[in-house]
């Protein structure tokens, strides 16, 4: 079985929010948006911890979480009493394979602060036909009484059937028959209380949850009892071992010694006669953790006198200089540790020889891993290693966490993203949700968006800026701090990503909104004429543009430019476009159509056209002065989309003369060198619109 939704009312900075989960969620957001709150609910749904006032958002109504479990099985029922068994099926929605789904709400009391657990129905809108409603209704009815109640109050069911009726049993069978057959319009989805000790019972069937919160002390959540989620860690791989020991059940020293190396009393080793499979668990844990503590070595101890409490009380005392157990150590090392057994256990149940204790990996235990921040502590390196122990563990249990490390982010293993942000309405702030599903994208765009840096402005920023090269992540936040200290992309939830050229616009576009996002795109002036559709134009900006279009197509013939290098004749020939075209002009030289070789011949070399067409859109001459108020206007247009199509060309077009070099990186780097004011920068270029420099107006708008 699996939680499939949440929805949470009321809880802390949880004001409503709603948003399907997975084998494997991952949980994004800055600091204080409500990700440690949104695992607590789940924690709550399942435990039931009584609350204190502060923890409801509005302290005049109740919490309610409410969440959909899905993927039951007959066989999961077995977990349940027998005597509540057949009361909780009856509440099921099993499919044809039988496989069941319902739902469930937790409701604490805005009085009391305890909670109840409820079932979420769709039930008849009519009071008379609420269940306790029909009880009183009933209640020491019989013969001829019972059959004129209904008739008198149920007038839709059938007088036959009612006349047939001898039991109040058989008259409420009758009630609930014709209940299944109401529509959907004559129901009302309500929370309708569970029978009578079914609220503990249903707890078996939910997973254990394992929750590992991202606090400095963890000293409480590391102790070895069975009910702290580093004894269940710890009893994960321990379990496996339980039956080899059914043997030494009444010997208790032969027990120690399988279990323990044997010390005197001065701390020297005497024997070690443990169980291979022991002393593997324990160099596992050793070899893993190595990777993160190198000189540091630990023992597995494990106490008798019995079976029953020995795997559970279980202990590990580490040696990093002075010896003890792990809950003396540092938080680094006590979740390097629980981390190792994770590894452990995906290594050690994966491993030859452990396959035919595979059943012993007590798979009727399931748990529901919550885990803050794993990252913590970690180096990027151990930050993949575990992110890969995770996925693993999540093919056979649920699989929580949240993170600030893209290293989390994968559209193959995380099958759920969710993003809380921290909203603000004047009154009191609360956090919401946004879905992120990638299950739909492509695997070249899995390829090329998802990385590191991607991955990180996603999770972390409130607007992107989408900029063509290396260029202007150099020289764009330069002439922005200089129009004004406040427009630092450092200091703000803002970060330029490179998307090298127009054409993937598109796709890091779509990607980027999908994280809710405010998008920027700063863009060469060269879009109008190249790749324009791809900004998807509004059709006033696409009639604009048209406008803008004719009139430079009436200038063409009076510009006189000089012809390109050989060598960019040579990279303009090669694209795989103008092979296309050079195929189709041999096809037509065949058929001796030669108006047809002289149409494609203009295709093949329409980069001319369009050297000419943006020498007067650059209009560097100040010869077109109809060209400029048309492109103005239209640039104005686009920056109302939050599109910002350089004036001049490129980011290049801007740099003072003298700046020489090979390559765009270090000519960037010596303009920001010569232009070191505002006073110079405002020197370079004239007002262009609001008697404002054009770069004014960008920056203007993106840190507005």
């Amino acid at each position: 079985m699996i939680f499939k939704n949440i929805r949470v009312k009321n809880f802390k900075g949880l004001k409503d929010i709603s948003t399907p989960l997975s084998d494997f969620t991952c949980v994004i957001g800055e600091n204080n948006a409500g990700k440690s709150t949104f695992i607590q609910a789940l924690l709550l749904f399942i435990k039931g911890t009584k609350l204190t006032q502060d923890d409801f958002f509005d302290k005049d109504k109740d919490i309610f979480i409410f969440v959909e479990i899905d993927n039951i099985k007959k066989k999961d029922l077995e977990l349940i009493d027998e005597i509540h068994r057949d009361k909780l099926e009856k509440n099921i929605d099993f499919d044809e394979k039988g496989i069941g789904s319902f739902r469930l709400v937790r409701r604490y009391s805005h009085v009391d602060y305890s909670s109840k657990l409820k079932n979420i129905k769709f039930v008849p809108k009519e009071k008379k036909f609420e269940k306790k409603e029909i009880d009183n209704l009933l209640k020491s009815k019989k013969g001829d009484e019972l059959i004129s109640t209904l008739k008198s109050n149920y007038a839709e069911i059938d007088d036959e059937k009612i006349d047939k009726l001898k039991t109040q049993k058989a008259a409420k069978e009758l009630i609930e028959e014709y209940i299944n057959t109401l529509s959907k319009d004559d129901l009302i989805e309500k929370d309708v209380p569970l029978d009578t000790g079914i609220d503990n019972s249903i707890k078996a069937l939910f997973p254990e949850p394992i929750y590992i919160p991202a606090v400095k002390d963890l000293s409480d959540d590391m102790k070895t009892k069975d009910s702290a989620s580093f004894g269940k860690l710890l009893n994960i791989l321990l379990d496996v071992i339980e039956d080899d020991l059914n043997e030494a059940k009444s010997v208790f020293e032969v027990l120690r010694t399988n279990l323990n190396k044997i010390y005197d009393d001065n701390g020297k080793l005497i024997s070690d006669k443990r169980l291979e499979k022991v002393k593997r668990i324990e160099n596992t844990i050793q070899r893993n953790l190595n990777q993160t503590f190198k000189n540091v070595s630990i023992d597995l101890e494990v106490p008798p006198p019995e079976i029953k409490t020995i795997l559970s009380t279980a202990n590990i005392i580490a040696n990093d200089g002075v010896k003890g157990p792990i809950q003396n150590k540092g938080d680094g090392f006590k979740r390097a540790i629980t981390f190792s057994i994770l590894r452990s256990y995906v290594e050690l149940s994966h491993s030859e020889g452990w396959q035919k204790d595979k059943e012993q990996f007590k798979q009727k235990d399931r748990f529901l891993f919550l885990f803050e921040e794993p990252e913590l502590y970690l180096h990027p390196k151990a930050q993949n290693i575990l992110f890969e122990a995770l996925s693993k563990i999540s093919a056979n249990h649920q699989m929580i966490v949240s993170t600030h490390s893209p290293l989390f982010f994968s559209s193959d293993a995380t099958k759920t993203f969710i993003k809380i942000k921290k909203v603000d309405d004047g009154e009191k702030s609360y956090s919401k949700t946004l879905h992120i599903d990638l299950t739909e994208i492509s695997n070249k765009d899995k390829f090329q968006l998802i990385s590191f840096e991607t991955s990180n402005h996603a999770f972390f920023s409130d607007r992107v800026v989408l900029v063509e090269g290396d260029t202007e992540l150099i020289v764009l936040p330069h002439i922005s701090k200089i129009i004004d200290s406040r427009y630092d992309f450092k200091n703000n939830s803002i970060n330029l990503v490179k998307i090298n050229g127009k054409g993937s616009f598109k796709r890091y576009k779509d990607f980027f909104k999908k994280f809710d996002l405010d998008i920027y795109f700063v863009a060469d002036l060269d879009v109008l004429l190249d790749g324009f559709e791809k900004l998807e134009p509004s059709d006033e900006i696409k009639k604009v543009h048209s406008e803008l279009l004719s009139i430079v197509n009436e200038k063409v013939v009076s510009i006189d430019v000089k012809p390109l290098p050989t060598r960019k004749y040579k990279d303009k020939l090669l694209k795989n476009n103008s092979k296309s075209i050079y195929e189709q002009i041999k096809d037509a030289r065949s058929d001796d159509d030669k108006e047809k070789v002289l149409e494609l011949l203009d295709e093949l070399f329409s980069f001319e056209q369009k050297k000419i067409e943006l020498v007067i859109l650059q209009d560097k001459e100040n010869e077109f002065n109809d060209v400029v108020l048309k492109k103005r206007e239209l640039l104005k247009l686009l920056r109302k989309e939050n599109i910002f199509v350089l004036e001049s060309g490129d980011i290049e077009s801007y740099y003072p003369e003298g700046i020489v070099s090979d390559d765009k990186p270090t000519q960037g780097q010596k303009y920001c060198e010569i232009i070191d004011s505002k006073e110079k920068l405002f020197e370079e270029y004239s007002k262009i619109d609001e008697q404002k420099i054009e770069f004014e107006l960008i920056f203007e708008q993106i840190f507005a």
